[in-house]
């Protein structure tokens, strides 16, 4: 063969190989959104490690994870981050998808009230007027803090934006709300602003799939983990460059000292535990009994058949404790 005909056939090889590998890029439909709370997923996408791991990821921001669960229900995601709460919903429902990791926990629920600083625990807000969004997350745990306190108050629903304007007008009291309100509540507020920490429950903020992702290209789900793990090395190792990751990602909405500040609510680690499973089945048990779903009252089993451990175990069997 002469050189001509040996550049030739090299030049084309290289073409076909290139093409090949186009082609094997597997396209994934991401249901993202508030990127301060999954800082791996910005991470991923500003370091193109989806890429890196033959996918081609398009991510979708969602105002809510309960509206990302529904797309991905509804077969317009693969995958989908959201709070543990809409998951528990569509376990007992019985829909086609599973948990297949936890990726951050929040660690600062409060509640805020525009009472005086001598209002500083749950039992002060004995008999006061509560805002909250009625079957949430948010309305489970406040229940919880009440009991505990072993005191009464008046629950008021309210939707989750006009909660703050509640507080505002002196409509209610307090107010438990989703973390995404608690810097306006405080700017809004100003000098009224109060909080009372909530130590009994964090939102875990987990990435569910598809069952048919998981049924027909299961290499495509470890592929997103592994992406996510490798993006987790730089959160941990490299603050900073994780700051600025999801800064350049939300188009610079937020700097990254304000994306440092608010991370530093959060605990950043992928992985999957028996805790996990035991809210869920805690949300559950009150979601039934409060008849919003009718049926059996979950259990631990009927909850965890909807968490699947296996594609994590199998990059990191450390990062998976499920009995």
């Amino acid at each position: 063969m002469n050189h001509t005909l040996k550049s030739t056939f090299l030049a084309g090889s290289l073409a076909i190989l290139a093409t090949g590998a186009t082609a094997q890029n597997t396209e994934i439909t991401f249901g993202g959104g508030a990127y301060l709370d999954i800082p791996q997923l910005s991470v991923a996408m500003d370091h193109d490690l989806f890429a890196k791991h033959g996918l081609d990821v398009n991510v979708i921001p969602f105002q809510s994870g309960r509206a990302a669960f529904e797309a991905l229900l509804g077969g317009q995601l693969d995958v989908a981050v959201m709070a543990e709460f809409p998951a528990v919903i569509g376990a007992m429902r019985e829909q086609d998808f599973k948990v297949i990791a936890g990726l951050s926990q929040y660690r600062a629920t409060r509640i805020i009230h525009t009472g005086g600083p001598e209002i500083d625990s749950v039992a002060d807000l004995a008999g006061k007027p509560i805002g909250v969004t009625a079957g949430t997350n948010v309305h489970f745990w406040l229940e919880n803090e009440l009991k505990d306190a072993a005191i009464e108050a008046e629950i008021v629903s309210v939707g989750p934006p006009d909660i703050v304007p509640a507080l505002s007008r002196g409509d209610i009291f307090a107010g438990a709300m989703f973390p995404s309100f608690y810097g306006g509540a405080k700017e809004t507020l100003g000098e009224k602003y109060r909080e009372i920490p909530i130590s009994s429950y964090n939102t875990h903020f987990i990435l569910v799939a598809t069952q048919e992702l998981i049924d027909d290209d299961p290499a495509a789900v470890s592929a997103v983990l592994t992406a996510l793990l490798e993006a987790e090395q730089v959160v941990t190792s490299d603050p900073a460059a994780s700051h600025e990751a999801v800064s350049r990602v939300l188009g610079g909405t937020l700097k990254p000292d304000e994306v440092a500040e608010a991370s530093a609510n959060y605990a950043f680690e992928i992985g999957l535990d028996d805790a996990l499973i035991d809210l869920m089945v805690e949300e559950g048990v009150w979601i039934n009994a409060r008849g919003s779903i009718k049926g059996e009252v979950p259990t631990r089993e009927s909850i965890g058949a909807y968490v699947d451990g296996s594609f994590l175990s199998d990059i990191d069997t450390g990062r998976v404790a499920l009995n």
